[in-house]
């Protein structure tokens, strides 16, 4: 088990987490988990055809070799892994489950139920195991044996048609945010039927659709429809804010009526007083001229320097950060969220931390393992624990290897 020195209570101890699935969405929500204190053991099936832990870009070399994303999504959890296809390995998931509070199931629809384990009989063998599924469509409905990706979800949520201008294709949102944003709605999910678990005596299954978590991300438009019946569409910079280019980057700024006097004392551009610019639907209307007497006087200045000038004058305007400025940025130090931690074989390791702060609460970071570190530890445990005969570790075929066995 990957341990780290605490103090004080964590909000989280004492519970166990058995995580399946090679999403991101899956180990999002496991690492949240684990960063509260969760006992999170990630199984990784050896007869899969995805190997999460060799994914690009790899850090590290030789056998130390290891994928980043690896690193990020797994820190603190224990890792497992098993050969699914054959009973020892099916076994042992089972005994593990039958321990568990929750299970974070992104493995597909039906696909613990073709290994002859379904949620149900999870469930009536743990009767507090709270079961979190997480798919693309969902466990029921038309859509729910469809192929899906964070394109496709974007694109039948409704979100990929808000995106982009309104004369080209629609654009996809940069990184997996779909993916994030369900890894963090199956986290409080899973949260809120463990609470419920407690007045009741017994888990439930939590059914989370990729699909349906970034609909609902992309409420606006929803809510726009339901008002006055026309559907919206992307608008581009047809709006009250923009995107302009610096002389070493991009700045982006709001201009709302309450704060385009700021930006024309900023600026000093006479034109913006003009009576086209007057109110934001006038500026909405007439954003390419803006564009045009706002494009030279950035052109001109570094990122940084508009960013406080703009912020001085009342303008609500940010530079658009590249991942050095996160990385280097005063206001992400003071708070502690970028965490550096040895990992063997590699060395230090910078992790993106949580978004959360609880007072009160030390929450200090700790390593991803290794692939496969703790499989022979967990087998033994859950064998020992007369959950089932311990399973022959000598068979690595059946069982699947990894570091540390």
């Amino acid at each position: 088990m990957v341990t780290s020195a605490t103090t004080g209570l964590r909000p989280l101890d004492d519970l166990l987490i058995v995580e399946v699935g090679n999403t991101i969405a899956t180990a999002y929500a496991g690492q949240l988990l684990a960063d509260l204190g969760a006992r999170v053991v990630r199984v990784d099936d050896l007869a899969a055809e995805d190997t999460f832990a060799a994914q690009e870009p790899t850090v590290g070399s030789g056998d130390a070799t290891i994928s980043a994303v690896w690193l990020h999504l797994n820190r603190q959890k224990e890792s497992v892994q098993l050969d699914l296809t054959q009973e020892a390995g099916r076994t042992v998931l089972s005994n593990l489950i039958a321990r568990a509070d929750l299970l974070l199931d992104g493995l597909g629809v039906d696909a613990l139920a073709n290994l002859g384990l379904p949620h149900t009989n999870l469930r009536d063998v743990n009767a507090r195991l709270v079961v979190v599924s997480i798919t693309h469509f969902g466990l029921t409905g038309p859509y729910r044996d469809l192929h899906g990706s964070d394109l496709v979800v974007e694109a039948m949520s409704g979100l990929l048609n808000m995106v982009g201008f309104p004369d080209r294709e629609p654009l996809k949102l940069g990184g997996s945010q779909g993916q994030y944003a369900t890894g963090l709605a199956a986290f409080t999910g899973g949260l809120a039927a463990l609470a419920a678990r407690d007045r009741l005596g017994h888990g439930q299954l939590v059914d989370v659709s990729m699909i349906e978590t970034v609909a609902f991300s992309e409420w606006k438009s929803a809510a726009y429809y339901e008002a006055d019946g026309n559907v919206r569409y992307r608008v581009g910079n047809q709006s009250h804010w923009l995107v302009l280019e610096a002389n070493d980057g991009y700045v982006a700024l709001v201009y709302q009526d309450d704060n385009f006097v700021g930006l024309q004392k900023m600026t000093g551009i006479e034109e913006l007083t003009d009576p086209r610019f007057a109110k934001r639907a006038d500026r909405a209307k007439h954003a390419d001229e803006l564009r045009g007497l706002l494009a030279p006087w950035f052109k001109t200045r570094s990122k940084l320097d508009v960013y406080h000038e703009g912020q001085s004058n009342g303008v609500p305007l940010g530079f658009v950060a590249t991942i050095d400025d996160l990385v280097n940025s005063p206001q992400y130090a003071a708070r502690g969220f970028w965490q550096h931690v040895d990992y063997p074989g590699i060395g230090e390791a910078v992790y993106a931390g949580r978004a959360f702060h609880l007072s009160g609460v030390d929450l200090p970071p700790g390593r991803a393992p290794q692939p496969g570190e703790h499989t022979a530890a967990v087998a033994a445990e859950v064998a020992d624990a007369g959950a089932g005969a311990p399973a022959d570790l000598s068979a690595g075929a059946d069982m699947g290897g990894g570091a540390g066995q």
